[in-house]
């Protein structure tokens, strides 16, 4: 999701919801962390909704003092998912922003699948990136080209070589230029 999607979903919701749902993504991963880390991951799906669901509940009872009557039960309902859901959209927010820590996947990687063999194209990866470090500008191309031939198959033909570290060169070029 874009930042722009983001926002736009948050617009939907009132203060209050996108207050409360701070409050259950915060409680769902403390839980998470502490109580629930063993149960398994089908729960966690759940988890904010559920969460949502009663402190939404808590929130309407103490702001209508009429909550409990069996007419509010819709409108718990629906404040409670939107909380749970608005919870949701904090997290996965989290994770593709601001998460740092994670380990970040070798930028070669699809650049090699199709040519190399799936269980050779970690290490392959690994390899262009050390060699894409390591070489000059002038002798990245002959270098990518040797490294990749150790790990392409025999039946691999030469354009098809040479295309392939041509395209990676210029994919190494290109990350250079933004480091």
């Amino acid at each position: 999701m874009s930042t722009m999607q983001i926002l736009g979903i948050l617009r939907l919701y009132k203060v209050d919801v996108l207050l409360l749902a701070l409050g259950v993504t915060l409680v769902t991963s403390l839980l998470k962390k502490t109580v629930l880390k063993n149960v398994s991951k089908k729960v966690y799906v759940l988890l904010p909704f559920l969460i949502g669901m009663i402190v939404f509940g808590g929130y309407y009872a103490i702001t209508a003092q009429n909550a409990l009557s069996l007419e509010n039960v819709s409108t718990i309902a629906e404040g409670g998912f939107a909380c749970g859901s608005v919870a949701t959209l904090y997290y996965v927010t989290y994770e593709q922003f601001f998460r740092k820590g994670k380990k970040i996947a070798n930028p070669f990687l699809p650049l090699l699948e199709g040519y190399i063999p799936e269980q050779k194209m970690e290490e392959a990866a690994k390899a262009l990136l050390l060699t894409s470090n390591s070489a000059s500008k002038e002798e990245l191309l002959d270098a990518l080209q040797k490294t990749l031939l150790q790990y392409v198959p025999e039946s691999t033909t030469e354009t098809e070589l040479s295309a392939l570290a041509f395209t990676v060169a210029e994919y190494a070029k290109t990350l250079r230029a933004e480091q």
